[in-house]
């Protein structure tokens, strides 16, 4: 009788040895469980960035290529012949220079991507419509400052919200333009083409 019961005691404490153990390793299998979740967590989080940032370049060089290429437009069309002072939105758009998928249909006047209003109208810098202005309004503040150092060279004037960042003749105020960049709400830019 007192094999059995030391026997019986034996396999109950060898019983709750097994039952520490499992319980030990369903604790360890919690927290490995929890760090894997905590790993794909952060995985998704990294990947959210990522596809953010990737989405910010490539509106800033969407909206660089289209700046581009209006002034450009503007220069040749209407700078070589010096009629800078005939220039208005609404010509810009009929002509062409400004691209046709900003156009709005139906309208002879566009919106950039962030649904700005596009303006172009002349403006005198050194002497009467020399030059012309194109407004581009609507700009998110984070993507503010890479347009404006990305076009600044083909630029004369170049504003931020009324503050000019660049002066005709001069080089782009980097201080000016993180200053003006820097606010909460989105911007308007102003760009003036023109003969240098």
């Amino acid at each position: 009788m007192q094999t059995t019961k030391a026997s019986s005691l034996l396999l109950s404490a060898r019983q709750r040895l097994i039952n520490a153990k499992g319980s030990r390793q369903r604790g360890f299998g919690a927290i490995e469980f929890g760090l894997v979740l905590l790993l794909i967590a952060a995985l998704i989080a990294t990947a959210v960035l990522f596809y953010r940032d990737s989405q910010r370049k490539q509106s800033v060089n969407n909206n660089h290529a289209e700046i581009i290429h209006i002034s450009g437009n503007l220069v040749s069309k209407y700078g070589q012949v010096n009629r800078y002072g005939d220039v208005t939105t609404e010509l810009a758009v009929k002509a062409g220079v400004i691209p046709a998928h900003l156009r709005n249909p139906g309208a002879d006047d566009a919106d950039n991507r962030f649904g700005g209003p596009i303006v172009v109208a002349p403006v005198s810098l050194t002497g009467t419509n020399d030059a012309v202005q194109l407004d581009w309004p609507n700009v998110p503040a984070n993507q503010c400052s890479d347009i404006v150092t990305s076009v600044q060279g083909e630029f004369r004037v170049i504003t931020v919200d009324g503050a000019e960042v660049k002066a005709d003749g001069g080089a782009l105020d980097i201080d000016a333009l993180e200053e003006a960049c820097d606010v909460a709400a989105p911007v308007e830019l102003a760009f003036t083409v023109g003969r240098f």
